[in-house]
């Protein structure tokens, strides 16, 4: 399996050199084309060899089924993002708003975008860890500032600027987990923040100094992914950076510095138990939850809205992880799968609308199933989604997490819960009315279509949103059940 791993890790950035020598649109979009499903081959193939034969373990690079799961996002949004690119980035261009320059380092900035978030499940060691997260900020925040005006600046600035400060707690607390090893004299030759040495020996390490390490960690990693209230540069970054990056920043990069905090999670319930972790994380999740809901109900930006959203789904999936049992940890797993497909499709078409309309701004779009049939229901349905709604997948694992709090006898945390979550769903009902309905500006012509490989990545996005709420593959199950066991510590 080593060879696969390192094929995983070569393909984006092969995709990127030769991308960045290309002199024509055609080849540009073909290599880019080529790259993402081969990439998503590859790592689909990886997944269901650790679904069927269980961790992959060669040298530095681990996959266990925590880290399969973020692999299956990763290779769903690294699909849809560049298959949508190919149809919004040639709008752009034919609209005049990007040239075949910015073109081709918007392509070399997602391939690298793309492998610094593959480095991040891929690896075992904490420290290594660390390094991948800082690359994606890294990558990132080129993205972001893509436009180069000053909103994108602004944006970048603020991006970086703030996950610097997180990161670097980050790497306190990772300094501190490791004095923690060295000094209970489990540091020997090679075990250096290594997570499954770390994690075999964990009642061995200081509590204290773990607490401490904990906290940090907690902090650096949640500024990343967004949890309140170091969530500040969020909205900006995913409002002004491409749409199709918006989806992988939503949908992947917020999952991948979860996936850091939950490794630390790990090491820490062995060493003082499951309370302390658990109290911190419902904290922060519920937190995220409950800010995020004014800034959506009064929202005027269509891409803040979503990102605002984003904060409320990562403080969901935060706080499954805090109630710690099996069903609120295997609820927190699949809503990560969830709203990421969820999420991204929303950004992807988002980006279509404000393409078509010539602005972000919520009460200047008007009408959208009139303007835009197609995409305009499909918005419209994925509104529906992201709030919840059944037969939609997002429906159930919301359910997993909410049951679960009532399940562990945390009445008022699941009333809580409820109640915010319904301020939402309020929320975006109104929303997906005005936009959805309602006349035309005149300025905007009916039947718009973006192009046939956007529509191919929504409409694949939107497949996924219908069948996860049907029916869930066994080997998902399986995956999900498993990642949700090496949390709990059970195996």
């Amino acid at each position: 399996m080593g060879h696969l791993i390192i094929l995983a890790l070569v393909l984006p950035l092969l995709a990127g050199v030769f991308t960045m020598i290309q002199s024509r649109q055609k080849p540009i979009r073909f290599i880019n084309l080529l790259g993402s499903l081969l990439l998503s081959a590859v790592l689909l193939s990886l997944v269901q060899q650790v679904a069927k034969n269980g961790t992959i373990h060669v040298g530095q690079f681990y996959i266990d089924a925590l880290s399969a799961i973020l692999l299956l996002v990763v290779a769903v949004l690294t699909c849809t993002a560049n298959l949508f690119s190919l149809s919004y980035m040639q709008k752009e261009i034919t609209d005049g708003h990007i040239s075949l320059t910015m073109l081709k380092r918007y392509y070399g900035l997602l391939n690298l975008f793309v492998f610094t978030m593959l480095c991040v499940p891929l690896v075992e060691n904490m420290g290594i860890l660390w390094v991948a997260v800082e690359a994606t900020t890294l990558s990132s925040a080129l993205l972001v500032a893509f436009y180069f005006d000053r909103a994108a600046l602004e944006a970048a600035w603020k991006y970086v600027m703030v996950c610097t400060v997180g990161i670097c707690l980050a790497l306190l607390g990772t300094i501190l987990l490791y004095y923690a090893q060295v000094n209970a004299d489990l540091g020997g030759e090679g075990q250096a923040l290594s997570w499954l040495a770390m994690q075999a020996v964990s009642e061995q390490l200081d509590p204290g100094m773990i607490k401490l390490a904990f906290v940090f960690i907690l902090i650096g990693y949640g500024t990343k992914a967004g949890l309140a209230p170091m969530h500040t540069w969020l909205p900006d970054a995913h409002s002004q950076a491409p749409s199709p990056v918006s989806g992988l920043l939503s949908g992947a990069l917020l999952s991948c510095a979860l996936y850091g905090i939950i490794r630390m999670v790990i090491i820490v319930k062995g060493a003082v138990g499951p309370a302390f972790p658990e109290q911190f994380l419902i904290g922060f999740g519920l937190l995220s939850i409950f800010i995020a809901v004014p800034f959506i109900l009064v929202q005027h930006d269509l891409k803040r809205l979503l990102a605002y959203s984003s904060i409320e789904h990562m403080g969901l999936i935060t706080l499954g992880l805090g109630l710690g049992t099996p069903l609120a940890l295997y609820g927190a797993l699949l809503h990560i799968v969830n709203h990421a497909v969820t999420k991204s499709a929303l950004f992807y078409l988002a980006g279509a609308i404000i393409q078509h309309y010539g602005t972000k701004h919520i009460l200047r779009i008007r009408g959208l199933v009139s303007a835009m049939p197609v995409m305009g229901t499909m918005f419209v349905a994925a509104i529906l989604a992201i709030a919840g709604l059944p037969p939609f997948s997002i429906f159930y694992s919301k359910l997993a997490i909410v049951w679960a709090a009532f399940q562990s006898s945390n009445y008022l945390l699941g009333a809580l819960i409820l109640l915010l979550m319904a301020a939402v769903f309020a929320g975006m009902i109104y929303y997906t009315l005005k936009l959805g309905f309602g006349k035309v500006p005149g300025k905007v012509h009916d039947n718009y279509q973006l192009g046939k490989p956007a529509m191919t990545a929504v409409s694949f996005s939107m497949l996924l949103m219908v069948a996860g709420g049907i029916y869930l593959p066994s080997w998902l199950d399986t995956l999900l059940i498993q990642a949700a066991a090496i949390i709990g510590g059970v195996q």
